[in-house]
């Protein structure tokens, strides 16, 4: 494996027997041990859609993709020793990745490793098939509207009949679908927009998950396109359960499991530490969860 991939990663000191040791927890830490169950690959920086509010976690887009099928296999081997057990991939656009299927192929075999995909939708179609069947735990497909003129609003593309053709591909291979609706103040938070969102998960058996927008977006964004989640379904008529963690919550409405995703204050007390583990850049890189 090559050695800028742990070396990058500022917190790491090394690995000894076998086991990686850092000076402030990235995951989880007891006895000075790391633990890491999750890892986030971010397989290239560019995007083939241009979302007004895209931060891209902090990846320039024009951060140059050096990643070898070999090198990622590699850390995963070393990781999965520390209890790594869900590999996300995202991008920019994953599906870009030339050789997403033959990864995937990889990781299946290295045994117990559940793997997921966040994808804006547009290039499914053209690459699922190179997927096999049953390899992905669940693919996540951002999707804001269902209006063609809101969706070319919001990427700046008019590709949404590609994403719903994606979709319903999706469902006739019976994947586990879930999508990812941001929220933004006058384009998709009125009630119309929602249940219409609602109507079509429920419709396709897909789970939904609507996001609050982050301050991670540029400020003049953040200040124009900002609505509090939890006034936005209130007023349409919706009342999410409270659970012990303050970025998550639950509903089911029409047969539709309905998460409510907030900004994370805490990643260490985020939902089943969803916002813990570490990240691989395009360049090779191994960082925190947050890039910033």
């Amino acid at each position: 494996m090559k050695n800028f991939i742990f070396n990058n990663f500022n917190n790491i000191n090394g690995i000894n027997n076998g086991k990686l040791y850092c000076d402030e927890p990235a995951a989880s830490l007891k006895n000075n041990e790391l633990k890491i169950s999750s890892l986030r690959i971010s397989l290239r920086a560019d995007c083939n859609e241009g979302c007004f509010y895209c931060h891209n976690e902090g990846i320039p887009s024009t951060m140059k993709s050096s990643l070898e099928i070999g090198d990622i296999l590699n850390a995963i081997h070393s990781l999965k020793s520390l209890g790594l057990v869900k590999v996300k991939l995202t991008g920019g656009e994953p599906f870009l990745f030339k050789k997403l299927g033959e990864l995937i192929y990889g990781i299946k075999h290295i045994g117990d490793i559940k793997i997921f995909i966040t994808t804006n939708g547009t290039l499914i179609k053209k690459r699922i098939s190179d997927i096999s069947l049953g390899a992905i735990e669940k693919i996540s497909v951002s999707l804001d509207t269902l209006d063609e003129k809101k969706y070319r609003m919001i990427t700046g593309k008019n590709l949404l009949h590609e994403v719903l053709g994606g979709l319903k591909l999706l469902k006739e291979r019976n994947y586990k679908v879930e999508i990812d609706c941001l929220l933004l103040k006058n384009v998709n938070n009125n009630k119309e927009n929602i249940e219409d969102m609602i109507d079509y998960c429920s419709a396709n058996n897909f789970n939904l998950q609507f996001i609050e927008l982050s301050t991670l977006s540029a400020e003049n964004i953040y200040k124009k396109y900002y609505i509090d989640p939890i006034k936005t379904f209130k007023k349409a008529g919706f009342d999410f359960r409270t659970d012990i963690y303050n970025d998550r919550k639950f509903i089911k409405y029409k047969n539709v499991k309905i998460t409510l995703c907030r900004s994370v204050k805490n990643t260490a007390l985020s939902s089943d530490g969803r916002c813990s583990g570490l990240r691989m850049l395009p360049n090779g890189q191994l960082r925190g969860f947050y890039y910033f």
